[in-house]
């Protein structure tokens, strides 16, 4: 018996619309600073190669040594609380999530800074349907720990979790025992043939 959904939040709750690279944008422009915002975005999205959690410092470090223009703390934390200003309500997405908490414990999932994402859940009017929001500061996906720290006191059997990539959210959930549910708009390979839907209320018709 099912009892909790897992769901990661980039393209899986809030769709992307490159609002990492406006906010980067506008930081950048606030302190002055010259370098490219979606180099940077390059960098923010291969920090993960390097570390195994998300922490600010290690972040800011990250970037520097690869920037000539070098960037302080008071960067980092403005434009991670200017991502929370970057959402808005999708009908379709609430609706769902409402037909779905009264059936599920439904908690977050993500391998971005939490704060920031408890934000954007915020701006986007959905984040009273979650229990709780787990962020990349203790441990990332696909590593087992995630998923099992996600699970809580649910076994993981009785766990489901929807996610966008399949290497991240459903590979890493079926390794970690955790039924995965492919979030695939673009119909990408499902190798494994794993259940998937094209949009967040196909979940309505299958949960």
């Amino acid at each position: 018996m099912i009892k909790k959904l897992i769901f990661d939040l980039d393209n899986t709750l809030i769709m992307w619309k490159d609002e990492y690279v406006d906010a980067l944008r506008d930081t950048l422009k606030k302190y002055n600073n010259n370098e490219d915002p979606n180099y940077i975005n390059d960098l923010i999205d291969s920090y993960e190669n390097y570390y195994d959690k998300y922490d600010k410092e290690k972040m800011l470090e990250h970037i520097n040594n690869n920037i000539k223009e070098k960037l302080n703390m008071d960067f980092m934390n403005d434009f991670l609380e200017s991502i929370g200003y970057m959402s808005a309500p999708d009908d379709d997405v609430i609706d769902t999530l409402d037909y779905l908490s009264k059936k599920y414990e439904l908690v977050v999932l993500t391998n971005w800074f939490r704060n920031p994402q408890i934000n954007r859940l915020k701006a986007a009017k959905i984040d009273r349907y979650f229990s709780e929001i787990y962020g990349g500061e203790d441990f990332i996906k696909p590593n087992k720990e995630a998923f099992v720290k996600a699970a809580g006191n649910t076994k993981l059997e009785e766990c489901i979790m929807i996610g966008d990539s399949y290497n991240l959210d459903v590979m890493g959930a079926y390794n970690a025992g955790i039924k995965p549910i492919f979030m695939n708009p673009k119909h990408k390979e499902n190798k494994n043939n794993f259940d998937e839907i094209e949009k967040l209320s196909d979940l309505k018709d299958i949960l």
